[in-house]
């Protein structure tokens, strides 16, 4: 099995069970990487797997894939996405951060105790919790595939980030 199965094999397990606690909802990005470890956690919950378009990654859409990997220099990469820009593409970062924010933000606001979880990628993951801890720039930090991080959201929009980037799942 690929690496990248193994890894989403082993989320979905842990999810099952309950290492992150229950779920009720799975959504996720559609596009395929997310949409195929998505399909792991699908089955090994036997939840109904929505697709929400505002969870897309920056790079959706564009010629070449894999882009960040080329950098070799984390902080570069990180000063380069806080500027709109990855290899030769460009990107404006504020509309980025609000189309997932809103996404995200209309995926939480329930009135239960519903925990969802979001099947995404590297930039909708800093998009959305820098948003959440109020820092000044969009991307902080490079999360490792199939991370998990978890953010506590409560009626009245309080939002409180409760872990990032763990993968003892991978262990």
């Amino acid at each position: 099995m690929p690496e990248g199965q193994e890894q989403a094999r082993r989320l979905a397990k842990a999810l099952a069970d309950g290492r992150y606690g229950p779920v009720s909802r799975l959504v996720s990005s559609p596009m395929r990487r997310a949409t195929q470890t998505a399909g792991f956690a699908r089955e090994s919950l036997s939840l109904e797997l929505a697709l929400d378009p505002r969870l897309v990654e920056l790079s959706h859409g564009w010629p070449a894939y894999g882009i960040a990997e080329a950098y070799t220099d984390r902080r570069l990469l990180l000063d380069h996405m806080n500027a709109g820009r990855l290899g030769d593409n460009t990107f404006d970062v504020d509309r980025f951060r609000a189309r997932v924010v809103d996404g995200i933000e209309a995926l939480t606001d329930r009135d239960d105790d519903s925990a969802t979880v979001i099947v995404c990628h590297g930039g909708v993951v800093n998009a959305y919790l820098s948003h959440v801890i109020g820092a000044p720039k969009t991307f902080f930090v490079d999360p490792f595939y199939t991370s998990v991080s978890r953010v506590l959201a409560l009626p009245g929009g309080y939002r409180e980030v409760l872990s990032l980037n763990e993968i003892d799942h991978l262990r």
